[in-house]
């Protein structure tokens, strides 16, 4: 006993100071948080030392790893995209964590810098009703990917403090080997605290698993949340927040996998949800295909709140469209995209009040069907959001009047660039402009927006009506990019450059000034409609991962043969060391490209 409480007092001795070191230090990483990087899924990585057009026009970036996890596809969902922690202070030195979750209602976590597998946790199905039969449309398993608590809007480069890190923190989590990590916020008693009452956020199971020895609350610390001798709190703590197919939502100690908490029920079981997106102690996702009996609509709980009641906005039409899910805006409201239905705010985008998902604006395009999740940023003084649809356009709308006093115009549409998709997902940037010289009596000179781009991936051969620079023939499709271009006070989206050609691209990612886009080889064909899983899994083809040229297009590097499937879900990247850059495949490998780690 007295071994362990010494561990306990090293860990708030020792590592806090370690933790706030390296807060301080600003070492200008950027962590993969949640689905596209950022509550405005953006994919946009803003800061990395070492990945540029410049640098991948020479050797250096490569493939670095994969590794194969034990797991059973659900039709053809295998592993979620991978949400990242890029330092947790460890009691056997630092780790880079990469967590995917499997569709057998399994997460794994990875240290990516080592190529390690770290822990598992299986989230056992506890819903009330019994697991309906696979299908297309609702395959069932565990679909929605991980988050850690975001930052409401992304940190500003060069700000200070932060590091330059996109939202999220690094933690400690340290424990005596193999019994995972003491509950920090208990250890940190002899500083005034109280441990937490029984059943209250903070308890945890007495005795769950991987808990230390004597110590009455959670199995382990968390990383962010304990350190500084404050209590553990459910949505607040840094924890890698994960949802099985039965719609519980866990709290997963990122150095051991143990729930932080008792699991808390979200949604309906057997829903069809999109990726969890965690802001402010609120929790967001959305459902689609009216899986489960199980409403299409957006979905959010308050998990700060002791009640803990669970929100929904129901569409009354189609389904919630994007893998991502709903986006959050910069000014208090959440926007999400509905795709073809019946009735109701089908073929619409929403904005939501984030707090309590009540219905603030909209905008209804008939025959849009919109498929992305909307991305979001800001220009000027204004918010804007961008989605497409399968009608093959891009929308431009205004954040605070969506479709104006009609609800049916946008800003903005772009001509028609794409054929249909049944899922899509955009990512947008902003080259910076030079600093703009002082002003009068030395005062800084209003910010100069920088150049703002929006790229889309594309089905089919680009129309020849749209002018745009090709990078040689692409009959299947690819990535097109678009300019945010104001004239005469007016907004468009001027089509600017497509990729080479690419099967089924999924959603692409920036870092810096490279385009990383994954030509997926699922195949999409029109016979596909009529075909099982397994044979559509039969006629796709390996996945492939291109950097392009952020301001051209033209491929700078290729992985060539390297994967050996196709590919579902979308990139993530991140990395103290330089970002790596991560993709999952049908067979359940997970893939690791970037620089190796300089010793």
């Amino acid at each position: 006993m007295t071994r362990k409480i010494s561990l306990a007092a090293l860990a708030i001795s020792v590592v806090v100071p370690i933790i706030v070191s390296l807060h301080a230090q600003g070492r200008g990483g950027s962590e993969w948080t949640t689905a596209q990087g950022d509550a405005q899924r953006t994919s946009w990585v803003r800061t990395d030392a070492r990945i540029s057009a410049a640098s991948l026009g020479t050797p250096g970036f490569q493939f670095l790893w994969k590794m194969k996890l034990h797991n059973e596809p659900k039709q053809l969902n295998s592993l979620t995209t991978p949400v990242l922690l890029d330092r947790l202070v460890g009691f056997r030195g630092f780790k880079a964590i990469a967590v995917v979750g499997a569709s057998a209602d399994t997460m794994y976590a990875v240290d990516y810098d080592l190529a390690r597998p770290l822990w598992t946790a299986v989230l056992n199905y506890s819903g009330d009703n019994a697991v309906p039969p696979s299908s297309m449309t609702c395959p069932g398993g565990l679909m929605a990917s991980a988050t850690r608590p975001t930052a409401a809007a992304p940190a500003v480069p060069g700000a200070g403090g932060g590091g330059g890190r996109a939202g999220g923190r690094s933690g400690s989590s340290v424990g005596e080997p193999g019994r995972g990590a003491p509950n920090l916020a208990i250890a940190g008693q002899g500083r005034g605290q109280q441990p937490p009452a029984a059943g209250a956020p903070g308890a945890g199971r007495p005795g769950g698993a991987g808990a230390a020895a004597g110590a009455p609350g959670a199995p382990g610390g968390g990383g962010g949340g304990g350190g500084r001798g404050g209590p553990l709190i459910m949505g607040q703590t840094d924890a890698f927040y994960a949802m099985g197919s039965d719609g519980y939502v866990h709290a997963l100690n990122v150095s051991n996998g143990a729930d932080l908490f008792p699991p808390v029920k979200f949604i309906p079981e057997n829903a069809k949800p999109s990726s969890l997106l965690l802001v402010d102690g609120m929790l967001y996702t959305s459902t689609s295909g009216g899986c489960g009996a199980t409403p299409n609509g957006v979905w959010a709980i308050e998990l700060t709140s002791p009640n803990r009641k669970t929100l929904v906005w129901e569409t009354n039409g189609g389904g919630v469209v994007g893998a991502s899910g709903p986006t959050l805006g910069t000014s208090g409201l959440l926007f999400a995209a509905v795709g073809n239905g019946t009735g109701g705010h089908s073929n619409s985008v929403v904005a939501l009040d984030a707090k309590t998902l009540a219905l603030k604006d909209w905008i209804t395009v008939p025959g849009a069907d919109f498929n992305s999740s909307p991305v979001v940023f800001r220009y000027k003084d204004k918010e804007l959001v961008a989605v497409s649809g399968n009608d093959g356009k891009l929308y431009l709308l205004d954040g605070a009047s969506l479709g104006g006093s009609t609800h049916a115009a946008a800003m903005f549409v772009t001509p028609k660039f794409s054929g249909p998709m049944p899922t899509s997902g955009l990512s947008t940037w902003e080259t910076r402009p030079p600093a703009a010289p002082a002003g009068a009596a030395g005062a800084a000179a209003p910010p100069t927006p920088g150049t703002r781009w929006i790229l889309a991936p594309a089905a089919g051969a680009v129309p020849a009506a749209l002018k745009v620079t090709a990078n040689g023939v692409a009959p299947n499709g690819g990535i097109v990019a678009f300019k945010l271009v104001e004239q005469g006070g007016a907004l468009t989206l001027a089509p600017t450059w497509a990729s080479r050609d690419m099967t089924s691209a999924l959603t692409p990612l920036v870092v810096n000034d490279v385009v990383f886009a994954v030509s997926s080889g699922e195949f999409r064909g029109a016979a596909s409609a009529n075909m099982t899983a397994a044979q559509r899994a039969q006629r796709s083809a390996p996945a492939v991962l291109y950097a392009l040229d952020a301001a051209t297009g033209k491929e700078l590097w290729s992985s060539g043969k390297q994967i050996t499937s196709f590919a579902r879900s979308g990139l993530s990247a991140g990395g103290s060391n330089g970002s790596q850059l991560f993709v999952t495949t049908y067979d359940s490998t997970l893939y690791a490209f970037g620089f190796p780690i300089e010793k």
